[in-house]
């Protein structure tokens, strides 16, 4: 297990504009767990998930149980303004985990950790810079609420990309795998190959803050499309994204 994102860094409004979520089924990295909530908010019917880090899990768990029984006020004074360290709040939370997850969180407290220990300290996830977050609105986070108290919770798959096959041969209308790729030691050319294997007509095969020239070219020359978009920092960020039908 490693540390955990508490927020994404990702412009994630931008993806609609880029992708099909209307009714559509979803894989994507969990990592936050954020780019769950913005394929549900933006119309998705299915949605599941796989990461690498189990605890991120655990972690999107307790954020989804958070969502679905706090008000906008209790959510933010735990997840953004205690940086989760609230126990007030998560012993009215408690009682609503699963219990694999309610032990983890409960050991946590008997030795003396802060619940912020698990996640990465970092000045680019200090959640008083982040605005990118929809359900930070205060009507967006009862709609995402709403779409929570409804639905089940997502299928996880606790791999690699790499080995996302092993694991589900399903298909799947739009896949979003983040920055993934910056893990994988592939080149363009090798990476385009393992996509065209996922049952996916539209895949976020890239989401970065920056691309070289090399880097575009390479991209650009393996039937990748790549799009520049308002940044969460002070940049541009890029989406590269592959399109089955063009290939």
């Amino acid at each position: 297990m490693e540390k955990v994102y508490g927020f994404t860094n990702e412009n994630l409004e931008s993806f609609s504009t880029y992708f099909n979520f209307d009714n559509a089924s979803v894989l994507t990295v969990l990592g936050s767990g954020d780019q769950y909530f913005e394929s549900l908010l933006n119309g998705a019917r299915d949605v599941e998930v796989f990461d690498i880090n189990y605890l991120a899990w655990y972690h999107f768990l307790l954020k989804c149980t958070a969502i679905k029984i706090l008000s906008y006020e209790e959510f933010m004074q735990m997840f953004v303004v205690d940086n989760l360290d609230n126990l007030n709040i998560y012993n009215k939370l408690r009682e609503y985990l699963p219990d694999e997850v309610k032990h983890f969180f409960d050991k946590l407290i008997g030795l003396g950790r802060k619940f912020s220990s698990i996640k990465i300290k970092n000045i680019i996830f200090d959640n008083s810079k982040i605005r990118n977050i929809p359900y930070f609105n205060q009507e967006t986070y009862y709609q995402l609420q709403s779409i929570l108290q409804s639905c089940m919770l997502p299928e996880f798959y606790n791999c690699n990309l790499l080995d996302i096959s092993k694991y589900t041969k399903k298909a799947y209308d739009v896949a979003l795998f983040s920055n993934v790729y910056h893990y994988l030691s592939l080149n363009a050319k090798d990476y385009r190959d393992f996509l065209n294997k996922i049952n996916s007509p539209e895949i976020l095969a890239l989401y970065t803050w920056f691309l070289n020239r090399e880097e575009k070219k390479e991209f650009l020359a393996n039937g990748f499309d790549l799009y520049q978009i308002p940044g969460v920092l002070h940049q541009d960020d890029y989406i590269v994204k592959l399109s089955r039908r063009k290939q």
